[in-house]
């Protein structure tokens, strides 16, 4: 496992959102060690209607060569993705847990890793990227789509034209939604682990229509799953 580059850190907590601050306290090893039985196993398939079939899909029609990684987790999605030959890996989150704990998973790959806050300019060489993932990232960024969109063009930056996002989000507005998605959808937003109030598919498409000239969203249960090609 290596760095991107020395100062690709964040600065203090101080100077993040404390949303942001506490949604990413969530992600302590405890719970990263049980994140893929009951996200990925429980909540994604019966409570979101998503099932991580749908995921793994993405990655493998879409990872590119060089790859980066948002929010990997756990690292499971990318340690299953069918890669190209000789893959170069880059994984990128707030957390250190998530990247210590996915950079293991990954040690085959030899990933760099990237501390950063995605509200930032990215610490990352622009227009590298083949690909892109954003897998059940945005619905932890407070700010609706209009304050956390500016994400999507610091992430196209660093795509080379033709360069692939892709991913997936739950949506608290604009889907169809059963009485459980509806309950635990309210519970985290009282916990604070999710940050997605008012977050539809029209307004993530309209973002994403910004700054990539073609654009895919679609609906499974109460997820947005997305791609788009930078220009």
């Amino acid at each position: 496992m290596t760095s991107v580059e020395p100062g690709t850190e964040p600065g203090p907590e101080a100077e993040l959102d404390p949303r942001i601050v506490h949604a990413q306290a969530v992600y302590t090893r405890g719970k990263l060690a049980i994140y893929d039985k009951w996200v990925l196993g429980v909540f994604c398939p019966v409570v979101w209607r998503c099932p991580p079939s749908v995921m793994r899909r993405l990655y493998d029609e879409e990872v590119g060569r060089r790859h980066l990684d948002i929010g990997p987790g756990t690292g499971y999605f990318v340690d299953k993705a069918k890669f190209p030959a000789n893959p170069e890996i880059t994984l990128l989150d707030l957390s250190r847990e998530c990247l210590d704990m996915s950079a293991r998973v990954l040690a085959r790959y030899q990933p760099k890793t990237c501390q950063a806050n995605l509200m930032e300019p990215l610490p990352l060489p622009s227009g590298h990227f083949d690909s892109a993932a954003m897998n059940l990232v945005f619905h932890t960024i407070p700010g609706g789509w209009e304050g956390k969109g500016i994400i999507l063009k610091h992430v196209a930056e660093t795509l080379r034209p033709g360069g692939v996002l892709f991913g997936t989000s739950v949506l608290a507005e604009g889907v169809p939604m059963n009485k459980l998605t509806r309950n635990m959808l309210l519970e985290q937003h009282k916990r604070g682990n999710f940050q997605n109030q008012g977050d539809d598919p029209a307004g993530l498409e309209r973002q994403l229509k910004k700054y990539f000239p073609e654009v895919t969203v679609r609906i499974r249960g109460a997820v947005a799953v997305f791609r788009a090609v930078a220009g």
